[in-house]
């Protein structure tokens, strides 16, 4: 018996994860639809049910558990018959606080009165519940009362549509069935770390979901030696509609597949919702209205880069300008401005060609991956063209060595650079749920802030709304570095990177960046430690 319908969004209004306006959308939706209230909110604000049982759980004070942090007692799984644990839906766990007169006990039907009433008999101790969503305490009760799956009642259809939907609903970009030596294990990744889904498959079951893709892409079933890719289409159950990118690769223990989610937030962020600072949001915003230059975005894949230029192009766009794209893939439509996606019979060169013969106003080349496009990019930025681009590299000013490496002239980079911004992305503190501490000796230093100050940091603790990581969504650290008379001069003679840094005058750096976003608690110290920048700060103290 799981918890009720009405309790569990009862319960999500109260932790903010809706709102009784989102609550009178979804019931007219679901009768639109023909499907269930709760199926159809967790759809409409993308939210996984088990968002919906960790706020009852909140509400009823009672801990939730995510897979990860379930380990089952075996010795209490033996007080507990098979026919028991499917009928309660309990599972006794181990906790960090485990106490030899106390048991706890996992379910997903804490409501249940007779499960109440019976526990304490059952487990001859005193109990106390945690909860866990459907699916995981499913995947258990079929792990450990018995019940074990079979190859021939495994679905690979429906097992795929259930993991991307819930990829889907988690906002995850990415999602990877890897196998193991003894089974085939299922990863999602939310906010850039990889979470483990809630099951694992055995290998019959894992060959048969690497199948069941295999066949959404297109690509061949029986060969298992060599790399493969291609794409497919998926439809959830409200009829939203996003594309996948997938790759197959083999591995010591069998065959793994990586899929990639695209499409699937329809957002557009404005230059004012990226989340640079005030000086280099205005900046960014008078060097885009150049008439003609390039401007560069730079950072390793999944940094934000596509967000940055489809700000920059969603403010350019008007009815007075021709903008033309060349996107490997084209991650969002806008209307207003030509997207060209390359294919095998079309490259950035070749595209950039071609798009010079249909009198552009703006061009946007998704990346510059060799000398004949940064070529054509940088020369039609010297002749009228506003050009925007990415380059692969960890720092605004290393893309200037970057392109010399692809063999372009200094005084063609020189002539042509407006400006280069680097960024990363780092997790978001939950605003619900962060809480507030006194900063360390050690933090102050790698902060540069001097050690006899009092200093509020602020740390993640979890909550309904961010389903327990303390993190909710990512935001984006920017470096950034506009170019001045001088800088052309350095760059025009050759000059190397450290010198060019020493005499930059419009340059912040990534590290300054995040320094002022842990002070402002929108992320943490352990963040930018994640992502290599404290080093910097530490540096800097010094």
């Amino acid at each position: 018996m799981a918890i009720r319908e009405k309790s569990l969004i009862e319960a999500a209004i109260v932790h903010g994860l809706i709102n009784t306006s989102d609550r009178d959308q979804a019931k007219l939706e679901a009768r639109r639809v023909q499907r269930d209230e709760l199926t159809t909110l967790c759809y409409v604000k993308r939210l996984s049910i088990s968002r919906f049982y960790h706020a009852f759980a909140a509400m009823q004070q009672l801990a939730f558990l995510r897979p990860s942090q379930i380990f089952i007692d075996h010795k209490r799984l033996k007080r507990l018959s098979p026919a028991v644990i499917r009928q309660f839906r309990i599972l006794p766990v181990l906790m960090d606080t485990q106490q030899d007169q106390l048991a706890y006990v996992v379910t997903d039907s804490p409501d249940n009165p007779a499960l109440r009433n019976q526990l304490p008999r059952l487990m001859k101790l005193e109990v106390e519940l945690c909860v866990t969503d459907p699916v995981t305490m499913e995947y258990l009760i079929h792990q450990y009362s018995g019940l074990q799956n079979s190859i021939l009642m495994f679905d690979a259809v429906d097992q795929v549509n259930d993991l991307l939907n819930e990829a889907y609903l988690n906002r995850a970009s990415d999602v990877h069935i890897e196998p193991l030596e003894d089974c085939y294990l299922a990863r999602i990744r939310i906010d850039g770390r990889l979470q483990e889904h809630g099951r694992r498959y055995t290998h019959e079951e894992g060959i048969s979901l690497i199948s069941r893709i295999k066949v959404m892409a297109n690509i061949d079933i029986a060969e298992t030696r060599m790399p493969q890719d291609g794409g497919a289409k998926h439809k959830t159950p409200l009829e939203d509609e996003f594309d996948l990118r997938i790759a197959t690769a083999p591995t010591k223990y069998g065959e793994r597949i990586t899929i990639r989610l695209l499409g699937t937030d329809n957002q557009l962020f404005t230059l004012q919702q990226l989340g640079m600072s005030d000086g280099a949001l205005a900046q960014f915003a008078e060097i885009i209205q150049q008439p003609h230059g390039i401007i560069l975005i730079t950072g390793p894949t999944g940094s934000g880069k596509s967000t940055t230029l489809y700000a920059a192009l969603t403010q350019l766009k008007n009815e007075e300008v021709n903008i033309l794209t060349a996107e490997d893939p084209v991650e969002m439509a806008i209307d207003g401005i030509s997207q060209v996606q390359m294919n095998a019979k079309v490259n950035f060169a070749s595209a950039l060609r071609s798009f010079l013969r249909h009198d552009p106003d703006i061009i946007m080349v998704g990346e510059i991956r060799d000398s004949e496009t940064g070529e054509i990019a940088l020369k039609a930025a010297t002749t009228g063209h506003l050009v925007l681009s990415t380059l692969h590299t960890n720092s605004a000013i290393s893309s200037i060595t970057r392109l010399r490496d692809i063999g372009l002239e200094p005084f063609l980079i020189a002539s042509s650079l407006l400006g280069v911004i680097a960024q990363r992305l780092a997790r978001r503190l939950c605003q619900q749920c962060r809480e507030s501490y006194q900063a360390s000796d050690s933090e102050k230093n790698a902060l540069n802030i001097a050690t006899d100050q009092p200093l509020t940091l602020w740390q993640p603790k979890g909550c309904p709304l961010c389903g327990g990581n303390g993190y909710q969504g990512r935001i984006a650290l920017f470096e950034t570095f506009w170019m001045d008379d001088e800088m052309e001069a350095l760059i025009t003679e050759g000059a190397d990177e450290l010198t060019l840094r020493k005499k930059a005058k419009h340059f912040t750096s990534l590290a300054d960046d995040g320094r002022e976003k842990v002070l402002q608690g929108l992320t943490t110290i352990q963040e930018l430690k994640r992502l290599g920048l404290i080093q910097q700060f530490e540096e800097v103290a010094a």
